[in-house]
């Protein structure tokens, strides 16, 4: 499995709702994703999003085990 931290605060990713988001989540409380493809696709867009809203935060993909 694989996350998403947040190097601005070095928490993480948890998907809320549809187009809602939690850039501060705990580990335990993180969306995981299967593939790191996936989570690194998702990272991008988040890093997109953010970067056009004005706000330079960077992602990082991690695996977790199980």
């Amino acid at each position: 499995m694989w996350v998403i931290k947040n190097l601005a605060n070095n928490k993480y990713y948890k998907k809320l709702e549809e187009h809602n988001h939690k850039l501060d989540a705990e580990r335990e409380d993180a969306t995981t994703f299967d593939s790191q493809e996936r989570a690194i696709s998702k990272a991008s867009i988040l890093h997109a999003e953010l970067s056009f809203a004005g706000l330079g935060i960077n992602f990082k993909v991690e695996e977790v085990k199980a």
